[in-house]
């Protein structure tokens, strides 16, 4: 009996949710965006599989916030970043998934302790991996007819842009194929740099359970599928956490070089003391104890 119940209790929440995130799927389908080419559904879900194979929700929460820059400003509509901050969903329960808001201040009205907070007016990008036996029959029609690939054994992603009403109420729609591009990126990038986050023991509070991270900037390229290579195959995708850290641009870098060190004040230890080093090169005569230069000399001139 105790079993069935458990059994009956994960199906509830897979088929309704819980937990950070925004319920069940909203029935959209990457097939109906549009423009969109057969091809870059098959390269999203690639990308969506590579990065739940690095599994991110083994150490991220949906607190850990992570600023976002795909290539320029100048490269997206309304000349800035569509979606520039992300959170993980589902590693401490609920679904399992990424969040992706239009500004950072947007990402922390929503981020509830236990919920993601629902906040009128704000949009926001929603990738969920659902079973194929719990989705809509587009999207199950889709996986089929494309041969689309599994994210783990059974889940695929599901992308939806979601909006909070005034009521309450949640209105979806589907993401636009620019959207999509950035998403791209975003799992691309991502997969590879949350690997390199390192644990920092003293920050934050000690009795908070989440745990904190080193300030962390990468920026790595990624390479745009065929079916979307325009005048350059590559872009430069940078991920920070959290949102607003900055290189430390060395002198010697050029326009083409990728600065890897975050922005911070050097330590003291790094300063260099001049006057610990000011008598080098010099010793004593032997004879009359005036200072002498050269290591090898063992006499004044007068002596």
């Amino acid at each position: 009996m105790d079993l069935h119940l458990k059994n009956l209790f994960v199906r509830f929440q897979e088929q309704f949710g819980s937990g950070p995130g925004l319920g069940p799927g909203s029935g959209t389908c990457l097939m109906k965006v549009e423009g969109i080419a057969p091809n870059f559904v098959k390269s999203l879900f690639k990308a969506s599989t590579a990065l739940y194979r690095t599994d991110p929700w083994r150490r991220l929460r949906p607190g850990h916030h992570f600023g976002i820059k795909v290539g320029k400003d100048l490269d997206w509509s309304g000349k800035k970043q569509p979606f520039p901050c992300a959170q993980f969903i589902g590693g401490d329960g609920g679904d399992i998934g990424f969040i992706m808001f239009r500004s950072y201040n947007d990402a922390k009205k929503m981020t509830g302790s236990r919920e993601t907070i629902r906040v009128p007016n704000i949009e926001l990008l929603r990738v969920t991996y659902e079973r194929e036996s719990l989705m809509f029959p587009s999207n199950r029609k889709m996986i089929k007819s494309l041969s689309l690939e599994a994210s783990g054994t059974d889940r695929f992603p599901v992308i939806d842009v979601a909006r909070c009403t005034s009521s309450g109420d949640l209105r979806f729609r589907n993401p636009t194929l620019e959207e999509l591009r950035f998403v791209y990126a975003f799992m691309k990038a991502t997969s590879l740099v949350h690997p390199l986050l390192q644990v920092d023991r003293e920050g934050g509070p000690k009795w908070s359970m989440l745990m904190h991270f080193e300030p962390f900037i990468e920026t790595v390229d990624v390479q745009w599928p065929p079916e979307l290579s325009k005048s350059s195959d590559l872009v430069a995708v940078t991920v920070s956490h959290p949102p607003g850290q900055t290189y430390e641009e060395k002198a010697t870098s050029t326009a083409s070089s990728t600065p890897t060190k975050y922005g911070e004040p050097p330590k003291e230890d790094s300063f260099v003391d001049v006057k610990l080093y000011s008598t080098a090169g010099w010793r004593q005569c032997d004879m009359c104890d005036k200072e002498v230069h050269g290591e090898q000399c063992l006499y004044c001139g007068q002596c």
